[in-house]
């Protein structure tokens, strides 16, 4: 049955093929008739409206003082075809198919083309439907003088005769032409069959060949010497086939093996960009499965520059390029093999970059942020060593060098209570918490610092949270903290907590301080990151308090947002589960999204310090330990 399908199919594209054939001739020579019989009908057509032209002509010179539009319904009886009378400015003055009261209607005919060359002095011809008698119609005008002025003749004549003459015609070619095709056809359907039929054979093995059978055979005894050397080479190659397929089979398991071995990426490219082989490496790298051999990587690899080195790498030699792929760093390198394509290796060094980053950046921010208190420090240590410094000039430096030590201690504990943080070394022991009265004792720790700017505090009655106590207390305390810092004079703070759909309670910590742009607020949470620099720089702080805040709530399965407006204050919200019913490892966020737990925060963090600190020191830390 298989067989019978493809000789229906082989021998449908023959007949098709000879199909097409003949109904592209037949059709071309039907149009190429018709037009020519159409053309030639109408070149006729046209020397018979001359004469008519001609014979009007003789009638109007013998008539001089007839009215136009009689005149031309009398040519019309002579002649039997419609007879137009056209001043040279394009007025109608007669139309034998136009009742005399109507001529006013008629429509300026001066853009007629017949009309425009009669008026250059020829005979001339065009074809057009009539908008008055809606027909087609060949159109002749000449020249000529009725009483010694000048006036174009017209004469439109029906091409209806030369259609009707062109459609039989067309019939009759139409027809022979089927009975043609209908031969043809016949003789390709026969033909086709005795052309497909010892190519079955072939297509037999060939298929035998594709599904391993290396033992088939073609017959050589179709009686068509060629084809019959043909089956003889298909034999040949057949054997030698089975011999080359054996010893790449074992060198492909070896050399796969070996590639396979390595911790190095290898993929093996063709010189147009398509994926040959890859070791086990390579595949967890790109994300591949070893399956997409033979694939182009402009369809595999969707990050842009990989794919460019990478196709690249496929036509010239690619040396140490680094390039990042997603959260990865790789080293891509190739070799042009002698033969066509390349082999590009890839070396994953995002430990490394990633350590390198930690340490630079870990670096460069404490360095920075270690500077300016030391510098003060030095310079009014080395003011106070010389003599004569009023005493009063020499309290103010000591009150300068005693407040930058200050910011020095609370960076440092601020850079402890973060490391231990991200490394782990702090795990909250959630418990059901009174939001207003941690709130309190929070407020109890800035109570001082908002007195000497006049900055108080209004906290609304709110629930129950399920959270560690410390950290949350650490967390408002960094907050408010923050917020009086940011307030102006006799501002006031407001802690708001409500209950929202899905089993979570929003804290809120707003102020009415400058408030920060909305290009800012992504960034808050970072350590070491200020929304204005030169004024936080002004008012205190370590930078690390809001870090350290979206670490803690964080490791009690929550979130942290902002909201802001330049000008018009800011809003800290906290976002924690309400009950114990809620999975602190894997909380899910009023939009549907999982919150992070600590271990993930961790994954994520940039530093790594290993040192082990208390987290909530007592009454032994100044009263602002932590900020933004």
């Amino acid at each position: 049955m298989s067989s019978a399908l493809t000789r229906l199919r082989i021998r449908q594209r023959l007949f098709v093929g000879f199909a097409v054939v003949v109904t592209v001739m037949t059709a071309l020579a039907v149009v190429l008739v018709t037009s020519g019989l159409r053309r030639v009908l109408t070149e006729t057509f046209q020397e018979e409206l001359e004469r008519q032209l001609a014979l009007g002509e003789w009638i109007l010179e013998g008539a001089s003082d007839a009215v136009p539009d009689v005149l031309a319904r009398e040519i019309t009886a002579r002649v039997g075809y419609r007879v137009s009378l056209i001043s040279p400015d394009g007025v109608v003055l007669g139309d034998s198919y136009v009742e005399p009261q109507r001529l006013t209607e008629v429509e300026d005919h001066s853009d007629r083309p017949e009309v425009r060359g009669a008026l250059s002095g020829e005979v001339s011809f065009a074809q057009r439907t009539s908008a008055t008698v809606a027909e087609p119609l060949l159109y002749g005008a000449r020249l000529v003088a009725l009483s010694g002025t000048p006036i174009v003749l017209r004469i439109a004549a029906p091409l209806t005769d030369v259609e009707r003459a062109v459609s039989r015609a067309r019939d009759a070619l139409v027809l022979g032409g089927l009975l043609a095709m209908m031969v043809a056809l016949l003789i390709a359907y026969f033909l086709s069959g005795a052309l497909s039929r010892p190519l079955l054979r072939f297509v037999a093995l060939s298929r035998r060949l594709v599904s391993g059978e290396l033992d088939a055979r073609a017959p050589s005894d179709s009686g068509v010497p060629e084809l019959d050397e043909l089956a003889t080479a298909l034999n040949q190659l057949t054997d030698e086939l089975a011999t080359r397929l054996s010893e790449l089979s074992q060198e492909r398991d070896g050399v796969q093996a070996l590639i396979d071995c390595m911790a190095e990426g290898v993929v093996a490219l063709t010189d147009d960009a398509r994926i040959f082989r890859t070791n086990r490496a390579a595949r967890s790298l790109l994300n591949l499965d070893s399956s997409d051999n033979g694939t182009s990587v402009h369809e595999l690899v969707r990050h842009s520059e990989l794919r460019q080195v990478l196709a690249e790498s496929a036509v010239r030699p690619v040396s140490q390029r680094e390039v990042q792929f997603n959260t990865s760093h790789l080293i891509v390198s190739s070799r042009i093999l002698d033969t066509g394509g390349a082999v590009t290796t890839l070396l994953d060094i995002s430990e490394i970059r990633r350590l390198e980053n930690v340490r630079r950046d870990f670096v460069a921010n404490v360095s920075h942020e270690l500077k300016t208190p030391l510098t003060s420090i030095r310079g009014y240590a080395e003011m106070l060593m010389e003599d004569g410094t009023p005493q009063d000039i020499r309290d103010g430096f000591i009150d300068s060098i005693s407040k930058n030590a200050l910011r020095l201690q609370n960076l440092v504990d601020d850079l402890l209570d973060l490391s231990r943080l991200e490394s782990g070394g702090w795990v909250a022991r959630p418990e059901s918490v009174s939001v207003a009265e941690v709130a309190n004792e929070a407020w109890n720790w800035c109570a001082d610092a908002a007195n000497r700017r006049d900055v108080s505090i209004e906290i609304t009655p709110m629930g129950m949270v399920y959270a560690d106590r410390q950290g949350l207390l650490q967390s408002l305390r960094n907050l408010l903290e923050n917020a009086v810092r940011h307030s102006d004079e006799g501002g006031i703070i407001q802690v708001t907590a409500r209950r929202v759909e899905g089993d979570f309670v929003h804290i809120e910590v707003s102020d009415e301080g400058e408030g920060m742009t909305r290009k800012a607020l992504p960034r808050i949470f970072e350590r070491f990151y200020r929304a204005d620099s030169s004024r936080a720089r002004d008012i205190g702080g370590t930078g690390l308090g809001l870090a350290i805040v979206r670490h803690l709530i964080e490791g009690m399965g929550g979130r942290v947002e902002a909201d802001s407006e330049l000008g018009e204050g800011a809003t800290i919200r906290i976002i924690l589960p309400f009950s114990q019913s809620c999975d602190v490892s894997e909380q899910k966020n009023p939009d549907g999204t999982v919150m992070r737990s600590l271990d993930q925060s961790i994954q994520d963090s940039t530093i790594g310090l290993a040192n082990p600190v208390t987290l909530f020191p007592g009454a032994e830390k100044d009263s602002v330990t932590s900020s933004n």
